[in-house]
């Protein structure tokens, strides 16, 4: 059995927050990004997964809050999408950069 020393530990929950907020640094408003599944409220999906949303905005409200704001072409509405449920972004012409 081995012993893990504390100073080797990965912390995922902060690695995660730390991928999260890079992600949301990289990606700038009008970029086009893609989700990696559809998205629900509830049982009705308001974003579908393949599809390239624009980012309209993003919002910062605390560490691991980072948010980008897209607009849903199923129901019209303002969704904020958390950066962990990207799969691919567009920002230029024919650059994708898949995460």
């Amino acid at each position: 059995m081995s012993v893990i020393d504390p100073d080797d530990a990965v912390d995922i929950g902060a690695e995660s927050v730390l991928e999260s907020r890079q992600l949301w640094m990289a990606i700038p408003v009008g970029s086009l990004v893609q989700l990696e599944a559809d998205l629900f409220a509830g049982t009705h999906k308001i974003l579908s997964r393949g599809r390239l949303y624009e980012v309209l905005a993003k919002t910062d409200r605390s560490p691991g809050g980072q948010m980008f704001v897209v607009q849903s072409e199923l129901t019209r509405e303002l969704i904020e999408l958390h950066p962990g449920l990207i799969c691919n972004y567009l920002d230029g012409p024919g650059i994708v950069h898949r995460v």
